[in-house]
């Protein structure tokens, strides 16, 4: 019987593997390669292959956990989110961004507009935690929405440095919202604590 064929070696080597699916296949394949011939010489040369020694081998190996995040940690690091995503988050946050100022150019149609289309696309992206969608959001839009209510319910009643102020913050707080989803876009969800959030 070959050290594979023994239940506890086949246990053993079936940890590792499930604890290695985010490990490159390649990589992986070798791991588990390099573990095989280890545990097979080391039978081999203690010259028995009953539960004890078996036992004793899988315990100089060491966890398998162990082994699964030393073999993580050694592996080179994953390429970042493929181009479409990056391409949609920066589009999401130059969205977002342009909501205040719009109201400013292109008037109330177009930051509807652009609030409607930058909530859409932060609503449905898989790059932000639901918290941060919600700070980022708020951030980039309230004052917008707020300064659009304003106008609609009494425009007539507004001075002229209040009014200086809220176009001032109007362009102000989009933008410091989307400077906090790109940052937060930046460090990372989508890693797999992010995305599972998200």
């Amino acid at each position: 019987m070959t050290a594979p064929d023994h239940a506890l070696v086949r246990t053993y080597l079936t940890d590792v593997e499930r604890a290695t699916t985010t490990l490159d296949p390649t990589r992986r394949a070798e791991l588990l390669a390099d573990l095989r011939e280890h545990i097979e010489v080391s039978l081999a040369e203690a010259g028995t292959r009953d539960d004890a020694t078996v036992r004793g081998v899988l315990a100089q190996l060491g966890d398998p956990a162990a082994i699964a995040a030393s073999a993580l940690a050694e592996a080179p690091p994953a390429p970042g989110a493929p181009e479409p995503e990056r391409l949609r988050t920066r589009l999401t946050i130059l969205v977002l961004a342009a909501s205040g100022p719009l109201t400013l150019f292109g008037g109330p149609l177009a930051m509807v507009a652009a609030a409607a289309a930058g909530l859409y696309l932060l609503s449905t992206s898989t790059r932000w935690t639901a918290r941060q969608k919600l700070k980022g959001g708020a951030l980039t839009l309230a004052l917008p929405l707020l300064l659009l209510i304003g106008f609609v319910a009494g425009a007539g009643r507004i001075g002229i440095m209040e009014l200086l102020l809220l176009l001032l913050l109007n362009v102000l707080l989009p933008v410091l919202g989307a400077r906090l989803l790109w940052k937060a876009a930046r460090t990372g969800p989508a890693t797999a604590g992010v995305a599972a959030q998200a």
